[in-house]
């Protein structure tokens, strides 16, 4: 499938995408996330569910050099379209882009990543009404691709070294089912939760979740951050993250492992 496409930029035009006029667009959410990414010199991150390589992309603009990218996407239109935005960042020497889905592909090695993150589809297959937009089905809906949120960890799981980090964003009010399939079979564990409140005294909608592939540890609730100010503009805690491309304060001196 072609589509029209528009060029968009995050982190202050660190990073530029071109991405589809229509369907899911890489916004707050994916900066968020690739804030909670952290990788050394030399080590490997994996983005599922990559879409354009919004959020890889921007992980890197603030890892070191030397840090490399895989993206997986069940959608190979979009894996064109994240081939490009590497090439247009200066970083294509330091990314790979597979097109499969989660429950079948066979291209990405088990074991092999430093760190991994994702965002994948924040409604639950059979609870609302689908888009009829197939790109913004796949993004936000678990049926469009097939796969559940159980899938999805499963398939992290596999992909992590031993130790290694997964990075989630996600609805807020599925949190208890994020936990859940994070520790009912002891994959992971050390599980930081960061929420994102929109104003000041306002409910979290979304939340940043961290956990380290088999490494145990009580779960730790982070204060978070504000994103905007009561005007609408953003607090300068959050223009840290989406402008100066800065980590997230709670793992800025945790390190990858």
């Amino acid at each position: 499938m072609t589509h029209r496409t528009a060029t968009t930029s995050l982190l202050r035009g660190r990073v530029t995408l071109l991405q589809p006029e229509k369907g899911f667009r890489a916004g707050l959410d994916t900066v968020f996330l690739a804030a909670s990414v952290t990788a050394k010199k030399g080590q490997h991150i994996l983005d599922v569910g990559c879409g354009v390589g919004s959020a890889g992309l921007c992980a890197l603009a603030r890892l070191p050099d030397g840090v490399q990218l895989t993206g997986l996407d069940a959608q190979s239109d979009m894996i064109a379209l994240a081939e490009q935005n590497a090439e247009n960042n200066g970083v294509a020497g330091r990314c790979r882009f597979v097109s499969g889905n989660l429950k079948t592909e066979r291209q990405v090695p088990d074991n092999a990543f430093h760190a991994v993150m994702m965002n994948p589809p924040y409604q639950e297959d059979g609870t609302h009404l689908r888009s009829a937009h197939t790109g913004k089905a796949m993004a936000r809906d678990e049926g469009g691709t097939g796969a559940t949120l159980e899938n999805w960890i499963k398939y992290t799981h596999k992909k992590l070294k031993q130790g290694g980090m997964l990075s989630i964003v996600h609805r807020a009010d599925r949190l208890d089912d994020i936990i859940l399939h994070l520790t009912k079979r002891r994959w992971f564990g050390t599980i930081a939760i960061y929420p994102l409140w929109p104003r000041k005294g306002e409910n979290a909608k979304r939340v940043i979740i961290r956990a380290r592939k088999e490494r145990y540890a009580p779960i730790v609730l982070h204060a978070g951050i504000i994103l905007h100010q009561k005007n609408g503009n953003y607090t300068t805690a959050a223009k840290k993250v989406l402008e100066a491309a800065e980590a997230l304060d709670f793992i800025k001196d945790e390190g990858s492992y």
